[in-house]
């Protein structure tokens, strides 16, 4: 079991997932977001290749448009 927190919620897997896994599991639209990895942006291409380990802490930033 490991333990990812998400935005500042955590979320228990039964086991390793790659940050494309974790963005389907999220359910969200990829369009407009960028992901860090305790602290470390993860550019899109290298999503389907990281893997999350225990403890990490991803950041999902969505951007807006306004004006």
């Amino acid at each position: 079991m490991i333990t990812i927190k998400v935005n500042q919620e955590i979320h228990q897997f039964s086991e390793t997932l790659t940050v494309a896994a974790l963005v389907r599991f999220i359910n969200i639209n990829t369009n407009g977001i960028a992901i860090a990895i305790n602290s470390s942006v993860v550019k899109k291409t290298d999503w389907s290749f990281r893997e999350l380990q225990n403890s990490d802490e991803v950041l999902i930033i969505k951007s807006t448009q306004g004006g």
